[in-house]
C-alpha cells in the first residue's frame, strides 16, 4: 500500500531526520511538492519541481544538488534524481539528465550523459561518478575534454580534483588546434598544476601542414614515451626509440624535442637524419622548419654527412666531417653544406660517368654547393690540404679510405599513414 501526502508548493529548509552523522546533514532547501510513499518496503519521499538539496561538509565545500524530481530513500540514504540534474562543489559543476546521490558516502553516479565544468575546462561523457570526500571523478564512454589549448578524447578518464590530475585510458587522442599537432596513445596522465602531460605507451605525434602549393606536409613522430609541456616554451619530448618522418626527411634518435611554435626539432642521443640520398649524424642535430618547409639542419659534435656516390658502386660514399655541419635547403633540394672546424671531405670523381678516383681535402672550412641535388663545387679555406687518389688505388679498396667515424645506416624510417617502420 502506498501512502501519499502532498505538501503545499515550495517546501523550504527541511532536514532529514536521523541523518546528522559526522556533520554530513542533508538538507532540502526547496521543492514545489512532496509525497510520502513506500517503494520496496522502504520509506521514500518524492519531491517534484525545483528540487534543491544541500549537504555541508566538516572540511568545507558544501554540495548543492538540483533536479526536477527526486526520490529520497530514507533507509538506504540515496537520492534518485531526474531531469536537469546539477551538482556543484566549489568551482566544480556536474550536469546530467539522471543520477543517484548517496549522502552517506557523498558519492554521485550520473547517467544518460554527463558534463563537468570547471574554470577553463569542459568534460563530457556518457556516464560519470563523483566522490565528494575523495574529490575524485570517473567518466566512461566517449569522453571529451576541452580546455583553452587542446581537446582530449578517450574511452575512460579519472580526474583527481585535489591535485588537478587526470588519467585517461583507451584510444587517447590530444588535438592542439593552435599548432596543428595531434598526439595518439594508449593512455595519458595530465598534471594541471604544471601543465604537463605524459603518454607512457605507444605514443604517436602527427602534424599536418599545407604548403604554398597545396601539398600536405605531414610530420609523424613515434617513440616509447612522449611528454608535452605547456609552460613558457611549449614543447613535445619524445624519448627512447624515437623515429620521425616528414616528406623526404627521416630521423632516428634516443630523444627528440619538438617546439612547434618555433618550427624547431632538437635530436640527441645518437641522432641520424636522412634527406633524400643524404645521411647526417652527430652528437646533436637541430632541424629548423619555416613556412611549412625544411629550412636547415645543424649538426654539432662528431658531425658527418654521407651520401652514395654511385648506386652501382655500393662501397663508394661521398663524405664530409667537421666539428659542426650546417645543411641548407631550397624549394625541393639541398643547396649547400658548410663544414667548420677541422673539416675533411672525401668525394669520388667521374669522367662521363666512368669512375676516375677521388679527392680528399681538409681545412678550417669546407663549403659544398649543390645544383639539382648533385654536388656542383667544393670550396676549402683555411689551412688547406688536398690529395688526389687515382682510380687504380681505390678500386676494391674503398673501405680503407673512408673518413674517421664513417658509418652508413641503410635502414631508414618510412611512413605508412601514421605508422612508421624501418626499411
Amino acid at each position: 500500500m502506498r501512502v501519499r501526502h502532498w505538501m503545499v508548493p515550495m517546501i523550504v529548509v527541511w532536514i532529514s531526520a536521523g541523518l546528522a552523522q559526522s556533520g554530513k546533514v542533508i538538507e532540502l532547501k526547496s521543492a514545489n511538492k512532496m509525497e510520502n510513499t513506500t517503494i520496496g518496503g522502504e520509506q521514500v519521499r518524492d519531491f517534484v519541481g525545483k528540487v534543491h538539496f544541500v549537504q555541508p561538509s566538516e572540511s568545507g565545500g558544501a554540495i548543492n544538488l538540483w533536479c526536477d524530481r527526486a526520490l529520497q530513500f530514507m533507509q538506504s540514504r540515496r537520492i534518485e534524481c531526474f531531469g536537469n540534474v546539477k551538482i556543484i562543489r566549489d568551482s566544480l559543476t556536474l550536469l546530467s539528465k539522471e543520477g543517484t546521490y548517496v549522502d552517506r558516502t557523498r558519492r554521485a553516479h550520473l547517467t544518460k550523459g554527463v558534463r563537468l565544468e570547471r574554470p577553463g575546462t569542459v568534460l563530457t561523457a556518457l556516464e560519470g561518478d563523483y566522490d565528494a570526500d575523495e574529490k575524485r571523478a570517473h567518466f566512461t564512454g566517449n569522453v571529451v575534454v576541452v580546455d583553452s589549448v587542446s581537446t582530449t578524447t578517450c574511452d575512460e578518464l579519472t580526474y583527481f580534483e585535489k591535485d588537478e590530475r587526470s588519467i585517461a585510458v583507451g584510444n587517447v587522442r590530444i588535438i592542439s588546434p593552435g599548432d596543428g599537432v595531434t598526439v595518439f596513445g594508449d593512455s595519458l596522465m595530465h598534471l594541471g598544476t604544471i601543465d604537463y602531460t605524459i603518454i607512457p605507451k605507444n605514443p604517436t605525434l602527427v602534424q599536418v601542414d599545407t604548403s604554398d602549393f597545396g601539398r600536405l606536409d605531414t610530420l609523424v613522430v613515434v617513440s616509447t614515451v612522449m611528454e608535452a609541456y605547456r609552460d613558457s616554451t611549449q614543447r613535445y619530448v619524445a624519448r627512447d626509440s624515437v623515429m620521425l618522418v616528414r616528406n623526404e626527411m627521416a630521423a632516428v634518435c634516443g630523444q627528440g624535442v619538438y617546439r612547434p611554435q618555433e618550427g624547431l626539432l632538437i635530436l640527441t642521443k645518437q641522432p641520424i637524419v636522412w634527406y633524400d640520398r643524404n645521411q647526417v649524424s652527430g652528437d646533436s642535430i637541430a632541424v629548423r622548419l619555416a613556412n611549412h618547409k625544411l629550412q636547415s639542419v645543424f649538426v654539432q659534435g662528431r658531425a658527418m654527412a654521407v651520401s652514395r656516390s654511385d648506386t652501382a658502386l655500393v662501397h663508394r660514399f661521398d663524405q664530409l666531417t667537421g666539428r659542426t655541419l650546417t645543411l641548407f635547403f631550397g624549394e625541393n633540394n639541398i643547396e649547400r653544406i658548410i663544414a667548420e672546424k677541422q673539416s675533411t671531405s672525401l668525394y669520388y670523381l667521374f669522367d662521363n660517368k666512368t669512375p676516375n678516383g677521388a679527392n680528399r681535402s681538409s681545412g678550417d672550412r669546407i663549403v659544398v654547393e649543390f645544383t639539382d641535388g648533385e654536388v656542383d663545387q667544393i670550396n676549402v679555406s683555411g689551412g688547406v690540404e688536398g690529395q688526389y687518389m687515382p682510380e687504380q688505388q681505390l678500386m676494391g679498396r674503398e673501405r680503407n679510405h673512408n673518413l674517421e667515424g664513417f658509418q652508413w645506416y641503410p635502414r631508414r624510417p618510412r611512413r605508412y599513414t601514421t605508422e612508421i617502420i624501418l626499411e
